[in-house]
């Protein structure tokens, strides 16, 4: 049910099949074993609603170059690039997931969570968490949550 009224469609035709896409988010538990490192979507993939995945894509690339530059055993550069991108992607993750439960849930608990939570939001939208735009390493926790949702 949208809500428009039925006569609005009076006269459509088909124009299918439309198609959709898995919008879930998708990880492996550590991105490098036996001298593979996954990057990009290969390591994880992010809701496409929030626009994170060629920019996960670049900063993998770049976290595992450092690494590897920066030491000699690339084993060991390969498994802290892959404990660096688990770190990155749960803020990422997480701060997404907050954005959907806040914006894109529905029913009446959602309802009610974005009642209190948007009249906060518009009186100082420093509440908002930047790490979509910014990136996962400014602060992550719960009170960063907590400002969301406005249970502060």
């Amino acid at each position: 049910m949208t809500g428009t009224p039925a006569d609005f469609y009076a006269g459509a035709t088909l124009a299918g099949p439309l198609a959709t896409f898995d919008g879930a988010d998708n990880w492996v538990d550590h991105s490098y074993r036996e001298g593979i490192a996954l990057i990009g979507d290969a390591a994880a993939t992010s809701d496409p609603t929030w626009g994170q995945g060629l920019s996960l894509a670049l900063r993998d690339a770049r976290v595992l170059t450092d690494f590897l530059r920066a030491n000699d055993d690339w084993d060991a550069a390969a498994h802290a690039y892959a404990a660096e991108h688990d770190r990155y992607y749960r803020v990422i993750h997480s701060v997404e997931d907050w954005q959907t439960q806040l914006l894109l849930e529905r029913g009446p608990q959602a309802d009610n969570i974005r009642k209190r939570a948007l009249r906060k939001l518009a009186m100082d939208p420093s509440r908002i968490p930047d790490h979509i735009i910014s990136g996962p390493d400014i602060p992550f926790d719960a009170c960063v949550r907590a400002r969301l949702f406005g249970d502060d």
